[in-house]
């Protein structure tokens, strides 16, 4: 059984009133592990809306091939139009980390999320410290898509870090984030989390189901890094120095100084904050002009 509380906010996450409700699982039979996904007591959800909900000892659980964890399961209908799906955990003392899995109406699994799939996103304005993936949806006709969210033995038995507060107000300071340690927040079996649910009314689409996700963004970005490190290995370097010698600075084009400026404004988009940070360390060290500000405005355009 549900408990739902409805209401109407103005969501950071999606534009102008959206329906906000609040689910508390009350399962009966939460003690009992269920092993087939026809025996998961799946939530009917109605776009355009925002559902919060917590994961913890009422959630019915489920037997994954890499353990047994409590769930929260979701029948999402599409309406027959394009699906924008985000997935949200919250960093409280501990933090869910999520691997999610989505099915289609005959519970045939279309997408898996696993850990490499959420990014971490930093405190800002109303929302707190988060993971979060994303995925858009093309589904046929009026199909209706199912979310089961989950964790595993081994995510629970680790921890995340966040961006120390210190170095978040130096940030909306326009400062240089101080060299404190950031906070280490241990995983749970438990957590608050919410999915947000939009549909965008002026696609309708025809075409058998498809999904992409925003680990595209962060993997890209992996690939053009590793690409740049072999090329620097292999061949000639991308970021070439030339050497003053009468004040022995290095000095580098404006297209070097380019890379770097448009490398930090990327990791900082795709949630990459150390490597961000350590760019641009790097290119304050070769007196890049304007790495500062790059890396400000894109944390406060997260």
């Amino acid at each position: 059984m549900k408990h739902l509380v409805l209401g109407c906010a103005i969501s950071i996450a999606l534009m102008g009133c959206t329906t906000t409700e609040t689910i508390v699982f009350d399962t009966s039979d939460a003690s009992q592990v269920v092993e087939s996904y026809s025996q998961i007591h799946w939530v009917n959800v109605e776009p355009t809306k925002r559902v919060n909900f917590s994961i913890d000892e009422n959630n019915q659980n489920f037997e994954f091939p890499t353990g047994v964890s409590p769930v929260a399961a979701f029948n999402i209908d599409t309406q027959g139009k394009e699906l924008d799906l985000e997935i949200i955990s919250y960093f409280k003392k501990t933090v869910l980390y999520p691997n999610a899995l989505l099915l289609n109406e005959n519970n045939q699994v279309l997408k898996s999320f696993g850990t490499e799939d959420f990014e971490y996103k930093h405190a800002y304005g109303f929302e707190g410290d988060r993971l979060t993936t994303e995925v858009t949806i093309q589904p046929v006709g009026k199909q209706r898509v199912k979310l089961l969210i989950y964790t595993t033995p081994e995510l629970i038995s680790g921890e995340s870090e966040v961006l120390h507060p210190v170095k978040l107000d130096a940030i909306a300071r326009g400062n240089y984030p101080p060299d404190v340690p950031n906070p280490k927040v241990p995983h749970s079996q438990f957590g608050e989390l919410s999915i947000v649910a939009k549909v965008d009314s002026a696609i309708v689409v025809d075409e058998p189901i498809a999904v992409s996700s925003t680990d595209t963004a962060q993997k890209k970005f992996t690939e053009d890094l590793a690409a740049k490190d072999q090329a620097d290995v292999g061949t000639a370097p991308i970021i070439s120095t030339q050497v003053n010698v009468e004040n022995d600075q290095i000095t580098l084009s404006s297209e070097q100084q380019q890379f770097y400026l448009t490398s930090i404004e990327n990791a900082v988009e795709v949630g990459m904050l150390d490597k961000a940070l350590a760019l641009l360390e790097e290119a304050k060290a070769l007196n890049v002009e304007g790495a500062q500000q790059v890396f400000v405005k894109a944390v406060n355009a997260k």
